[in-house]
């Protein structure tokens, strides 16, 4: 094998780590919520969404790691030959890698301050969205034995006879 088939397959081999690595990720999400559920908790979906804060979070990390490797990657400029460095500023392709995660945090950093306001409540509204906050719906609930009963003849809780 020549050199270009061996980092073919280097590529390939990571991307495939990478790949395995967030199914793997969604399939520990998956069986925490089949457990919560079968203990009786039910995860509630609008809690999933990241709150505003977090968008900040994200556009800094993202902006921090590509301005990072967009510094880290200018070197490259003066260690390769004459006709790759002749660019001014030794500016070129080998920066991407760099400057398309700066790009994205910078936009998340963007929307995070350009998005509308959160408005004041009042006393009112207060008193409406705590209401809201403390039904059964919102975030993790108990459910009732009366709203799920138990099939018959469950191993887990034994009294019952198979019909």
């Amino acid at each position: 094998m020549n050199d270009l088939t061996i980092v073919g397959l280097e590529w390939i081999g990571a991307l495939a780590l990478f790949l395995g690595f967030i199914l793997f990720v969604r399939y520990l999400d998956h069986r925490e919520h089949m457990s919560m559920i079968e203990h009786g908790l039910v995860p509630d979906e609008t809690t999933r969404t990241p709150p505003r804060a977090a968008l900040l979070r994200g556009g800094l990390i993202t902006t921090m790691v590509g301005f990072a490797v967009t510094v880290g990657l200018y070197t490259l400029g003066y260690l390769l030959p004459p006709p790759f460095s002749a660019v001014p500023g030794r500016l070129g392709p080998w920066l991407l890698p760099g400057l398309i995660p700066l790009a994205v945090g910078l936009a998340l950093v963007a929307s995070y301050y350009l998005a509308p306001p959160r408005q004041r409540q009042t006393g009112d509204q207060r008193d409406a969205d705590r209401a809201r906050r403390e039904t059964p719906r919102r975030g993790l609930r108990m459910l009732d034995r009366t709203d799920h009963p138990r099939p018959v003849g469950d191993a887990n809780h034994g009294d019952d006879a198979a019909i």
